[in-house]
């Protein structure tokens, strides 16, 4: 492909990802594999998706915000774990060969799935909580939460959001929107960490990676703006996409 025919190719479907990361997280799963169909080296293509998912996840995360969902004190907590979690494990992906970052990205996908199949049986709710109580317990089970959440992003990063998303609302019973909301402040944070490692390492091509950022950019804002709208239907219904979107490319990899 020439440069135009990747950027004509890519921003599409990085705004299709932008609002599907939105309203449930898991846009990732649609953006890497992406940048690698139109021929982005691997770790150039995990650059470009860490800065994308950066600026999207932000916009995305501002709509949460200013609607009041939410809850800053766990969600910060949370990214203390994340903070080291994908500090390590992005070091460590980014001296990896290109196959064990192959079955890595395979051994991920099939621990999404196994997690969304697991978790779409029990009933998340947009009446959960709002504000988690303060104490020890909950302070350290944020920590492990992050810690687990900054790794797989730093890993892998595709379906963090989704991850999130079940993980706050099965462990915390969090309102649906709320553990959403909670989720991008990690990824955001975690983001972060692992995009400052690619721009010193020079792993983006930035004239692909910016276009394809405002281009999720806008849907991601569109998406957050969707579930906030139409609620907990909407969000379960991109989770069971999310899912078979996810079991699709695994058996692609492995056949």
């Amino acid at each position: 492909m020439g440069f135009w025919e990747i950027v004509l190719f890519i921003c599409p479907m990085l705004f299709l990802a932008g609002i599907i990361d939105g309203i449930s997280g898991g846009g990732g799963i649609i953006s890497l594999p992406t940048y690698l169909i139109a021929g982005i080296p691997i770790n150039a293509a995990y650059g470009c998706n860490k800065l994308q998912s950066f600026l999207g996840t932000s916009a995305s995360l501002a709509k949460y915000v200013k609607c009041g969902l939410v809850d800053w004190k766990p969600a910060l907590i949370a990214c203390c774990g994340a903070i080291l979690g994908a500090n390590v494990s992005t070091h460590v992906m980014m001296h990896l060969t290109d196959s064990v970052k192959t079955w890595i990205i395979i051994a991920a996908m099939c621990f999404i799935i196994t997690l969304m199949l697991l978790t779409c049986k029990l009933h998340f709710t947009d009446r959960g909580i709002q504000k988690l109580p303060h104490n020890k317990k909950h302070a350290v089970q944020c920590i492990e939460l992050g810690l687990l959440l900054g790794m797989y992003d730093g890993f892998f990063g595709p379906g963090c959001g989704t991850v999130a998303l079940m993980l706050f609302s099965v462990i915390f019973k969090y309102d649906m929107h709320v553990a959403v909301g909670n989720g991008k402040i990690i990824i955001v944070v975690s983001n972060l960490i692992a995009l400052i490692s690619y721009i010193r390492s020079g792993d983006i091509l930035y004239a692909v990676a910016l276009p394809a950022s405002a281009a999720n950019i806008i849907g991601s804002y569109i998406g957050a703006s969707l579930a906030v709208k139409k609620g907990k239907k909407l969000v379960y219904r991109m989770l069971i996409l999310v899912t078979v979107i996810l079991l699709i490319q695994t058996l692609l990899k492995l056949i």
